[in-house]
């Protein structure tokens, strides 16, 4: 062969790899122009789904308003008690305080069921058995003191009965006060 064949198979060859690499580039170009398509329609779809999502928040929120406002009310009074002896106590000081005829009283820590059913959020009660034998107005502006003061209690039972003396009343009273969970402490 002579410098002149060579010259042209040469040439011949290069613009085989030169159509080659134009070709495989040209691939590549499609191949990330149809993921960029891809992408955007992405983006489309998430940022309508963002736009649904943001929406929704916004309803659940303006829904849940006063649930939370009420939330918010309450949350201190279930703060206040968090152990059986601080109930406890704070019920024996306001019966003290009124000085009334207590003859027996008896509390009891019970997991906190309403309808058979455990509740989590205040897995106990407190529970107070008392038995009180005084004047009737004392007895009844009690009660209506001890739903001020402690307004997340309920009255379990409630029995009344013709007291000792004339104007007496005799009253068995349950009282169920629920007590807020402890958080455990993190172990390092």
């Amino acid at each position: 062969m002579n410098p002149k064949q060579i010259g042209v198979i040469l040439l011949l060859a290069g613009i085989l790899v030169a159509v080659q690499l134009g070709m495989t580039f040209q691939k590549k170009a499609r191949t990330i122009d149809i993921e960029v398509e891809k992408a955007r329609a992405e983006e489309k779809s998430l940022e309508t789904q963002l736009r649904v999502e943001k929406e929704l928040l916004a309803d659940l929120q303006r829904q849940s308003a006063d649930l939370l406002a009420f939330v918010a009310k309450w949350k201190p009074y279930f703060a206040l008690m968090s152990e059986q002896q601080s109930a406890e106590t704070g019920i024996s000081m306001i019966v003290r305080e009124q000085a009334m005829l207590t003859l027996s009283q008896r509390y009891e820590q019970v997991p906190h069921k309403i309808n058979n059913k455990n509740i989590d959020a205040l897995p106990l009660l407190m529970r107070a058995s008392l038995l009180f034998d005084d004047n009737y107005i004392k007895l009844l502006n009690w009660i209506g003191n001890m739903e001020k003061i402690k307004p997340t209690m309920r009255i379990g039972r409630l029995g009344l009965s013709k007291g000792s003396r004339g104007d007496d009343l005799r009253m068995e009273l349950v009282l169920e006060v629920p007590l807020r969970k402890e958080k455990s402490a993190k172990k390092p």
